[in-house]
């Protein structure tokens, strides 16, 4: 198990509040190391502050560009949802095209491995209810693939063997973007980065507060606490097993939902 995957299993709320120590604990730093120098020049203090203030500057932007990347991730696993969903419903009207018993029995097996996709999408933190998951809806894939195999009978329309097996195969293609859209999360390396800018953000900016012998550890505090949600906003939306803010798979259930309402006579 690599390093990315050991920080994406750890619940991301302990490492904000780590985050968030560690910015308390730089900005005390910072101010303390300010104190003693108040009797500096002016144009070092200034020189001091605006270093601070460039750095902040240069954290907004970081923390702008890694949101921007979480959430287009986030609209990515949304999207391969829709798109499965769809995927699902093409193949179920497919189906229609072929005779009893091999319709009703293509139709079962898309029952189940909607439910499948469904689950995979709840399992959230449980690695073991993914494993299962994905485990059933692979084997689902061979059933539904004999399916398409026996629906090659002579007489049989070209163009409705043609439909279905393309139907089979998109389902089946969508299956492994979905499980790499799941993993695919920011690095690590750049959250380390992003807490390593903050804290000595902080530790300039407190520096600043101390050598102007101004009372800045509130301020220091309240700037540590935004910081500390940004990261926890921008790290819930990159985990999409684990975050609470979830994908949904509202999509794969309204396709549930058609399946199991009676075919009209």
């Amino acid at each position: 198990m690599n390093f990315d995957t050991l920080f994406y299993l750890i619940d991301h709320r302990l490492i904000i509040l780590a985050m968030v120590a560690i910015l308390v604990v730089a900005g005390e730093i910072g101010f303390r190391r300010g104190s003693r120098k108040r009797e500096s020049q002016d144009s070092f203090r200034s020189l001091m502050s605006g270093i601070g203030a460039a750095m902040l500057g240069l954290l907004g932007l970081l923390l702008g560009f890694t949101l921007s990347m979480s959430v287009s991730r986030w609209d990515a696993r949304r999207d391969v949802i829709v798109d499965e969903a769809n995927a699902i419903g093409t193949l179920w009207l497919r189906a229609g095209l072929l005779e009893d018993p091999l319709r009703d029995e293509l139709r079962a097996d898309l029952r189940e491995y909607t439910e499948a996709r469904i689950a995979l999408g709840g399992s959230r933190g449980d690695r073991e209810g993914l494993r299962a998951a994905r485990s059933e809806s692979e084997a689902l894939h061979a059933s539904i693939w004999s399916a398409v195999e026996r629906a090659d009978q002579p007489g049989r329309s070209n163009a409705v063997l043609a439909s279905i097996i393309t139907a089979a195969n998109e389902l089946i293609d969508i299956h492994e973007l979905r499980v790499a859209s799941i993993w695919n999360f920011l690095p690590a390396p750049l959250f380390l980065m992003l807490i390593t800018v903050a804290a000595i953000s902080v530790g300039y900016l407190s520096w600043a507060f101390g050598a102007a012998n101004q009372g800045g550890r509130t301020a220091t505090f309240m700037l540590a606490l935004l910081i500390g949600a940004v990261l926890l906003l921008i790290m819930d939306v990159n985990r999409p097993q684990r975050g609470r803010i979830s994908i949904g798979v509202e999509s794969l259930e309204r396709a549930a939902e058609t399946m199991a309402a009676p075919n009209p006579d």
